[in-house]
């Protein structure tokens, strides 16, 4: 007896103070385990990535010398954001610093796939777009697991633990965009253009014009004009948004703008709801839509805007079956936002989104190739 206990109790007191010491050991050792696991399969998605960029490169591109040593190189290409601590033209810098990283994007492409066509080099180049983004993901989530190894952190830990499926779910999803870009399909993001390129159909061919990776076409629907603007097909290009319809509103005399947009909805939300509002739908870091926003202030503009709403996930991955659905509904609320405008007015019609495997016009939705329900 010691201290009045007995030898099981005071093996019982010695047991739960090891365990005590050895929680945190363990429970550092299960979370490193975890992590562990999903870091590998992000690093074998960006190694996966980097083959189908690869392959792609060596069968459309014929390079002379081979692309590999190229490509990896590239994966730690970096724009260094301006300084914004005076925020007077911020934008500004970052559309130059925008322009000049797709201009080194554009001679990558060149560099390592000569004699591709001009849809093949857009879809390569979104292709290492998502690429260098799957692998800044990876670097970080790898940085946060060695550092908390090495400091033994386990607050590190517990919240790349926690953030993890998140993360997953989009990178996930930026893997599927890699294969859907590389193979020229459509993806969920390109929801406006193909709204747009349906509006598109039976234009007369007196008007249509391309500018800055855009396609510009006027069609004479309901006594007024409308101008149809959209990323041009079926390559996967953006475009420069804010340039091209600043340049048409001050050219056209434009009294109203419509823009169309996939928009992220909230969790509980049906995938595919359409919904009308007022404002610009342009996303990104702003510079596109800052540009339009100035233009509409000094010219005192109409604006409509038609959002489809899908998760993340849909957006950079292959579009699926609601989406295609909800664009024909999205077309009918765009050609009742211009039956409602006042007669002998100019209208702009802004498909926003990316173009991969949507061809400048939609005649039917059963042209572009839509993700099975199987997949």
């Amino acid at each position: 007896m010691l201290f009045g206990l007995s030898v099981w109790d005071i093996i019982g007191i010695l047991v739960v103070l090891l365990i005590i010491f050895l929680i945190p050991t363990i429970l550092r050792r299960r979370l490193i385990s975890g992590v562990n696991k999903q870091v590998f399969e992000l690093e074998n998605m960006v190694t996966e990535s980097k083959k189908i960029l690869i392959e792609i490169s060596k069968e459309k591109g014929k390079p002379v010398l081979d692309p590999t040593d190229t490509i990896e190189d590239f994966m730690e290409f970096f724009i260094v954001p301006p300084v914004d601590l005076d925020p007077n033209g911020v934008l500004r810098k970052f559309e130059k610093l925008l322009d000049l990283g797709e201009d080194r994007f554009k001679q990558m492409i060149k560099k390592i796939a000569p004699l591709a066509d001009e849809n093949t080099k857009s879809n390569l180049t979104m292709t290492l777009k998502a690429t260098l983004g799957i692998n800044g993901v990876a670097k970080q989530v790898r940085h946060n697991l060695e550092l908390a190894k090495k400091t033994g952190n386990i607050q590190i830990l517990l919240m790349l633990r926690m953030g993890l499926p998140l993360i997953m779910r989009i990178v996930r999803a930026q893997y599927e965009g890699v294969k859907s870009f590389s193979q020229g399909k459509p993806i969920g993001d390109g929801l406006g253009p193909l709204v747009a390129g349906m509006l598109m159909r039976d234009y007369k061919t007196e008007y249509t014009k391309d500018m800055e990776d855009m396609r510009v076409v006027k069609k004479r629907y309901d006594e007024h004009d409308v101008f149809i603007i959209r990323a041009k097909g079926p390559g996967a290009r953006i475009g420069k948004v804010g340039k091209v319809v600043t340049s048409v509103i001050e050219d056209e005399n434009i009294d109203k703008i419509i823009t169309i947009d996939a928009a992220v909805k909230l969790e509980g939300e049906e995938t595919g709801k359409v919904a009308q509002g007022i404002g610009v739908v342009v996303g990104g870091i702003g510079v596109e839509k800052w540009a339009i926003e100035e233009e509409i202030l000094k010219k005192d503009l109409d604006i409509d805007a038609v959002i489809v709403k899908m998760s993340p996930e849909e957006a950079i991955s292959n579009m699926n079956q609601k989406i295609a659905d909800a664009a024909n509904e999205a077309l009918q609320v765009v050609k009742g936002s211009i039956l409602n405008s006042k007669k002998d007015t100019n209208i702009l019609v802004v498909g926003v989104g990316n173009s991969c495997g949507i061809p400048n016009i939609v005649d039917d939705i059963s042209q572009i190739e839509i993700k099975t329900l199987k997949q």
